[in-house]
């Protein structure tokens, strides 16, 4: 076989490099759509049910945070010095 009678193998290879391609497209294509998919119907089951459980774990968050915030002023004015003259004399 003479030089100029053999096949160019370029055009064969890129073929089959952009088909390769194609199919690694078509898959993460495939994949994404999968993974939307999963995702709008998890949202739609859990949708109601975790945002009332959100705001209630906000709403004993919230009372919890004023409540402590009460005892810890109240704890804090107790331990203040008094700048009082005591009546025995003895400091404070």
């Amino acid at each position: 076989m003479r030089f100029q009678e053999m096949p160019d193998p370029w055009p064969l290879w890129l073929a089959k490099q952009r088909h390769a391609e194609l199919i690694h497209e078509a898959e993460q294509y495939r994949l994404a759509k999968e993974a939307k998919q999963y995702r709008l119907a998890s949202a739609h089951s859990e949708g109601p049910t975790n945002q009332l459980s959100t705001r209630l774990l906000n709403s004993v968050r919230g009372g919890l945070g004023q409540w402590l915030a009460s005892v810890r002023r109240a704890l804090s004015g107790r331990e203040a010095p008094c700048d009082d003259a005591c009546p025995d004399g003895a400091p404070c």
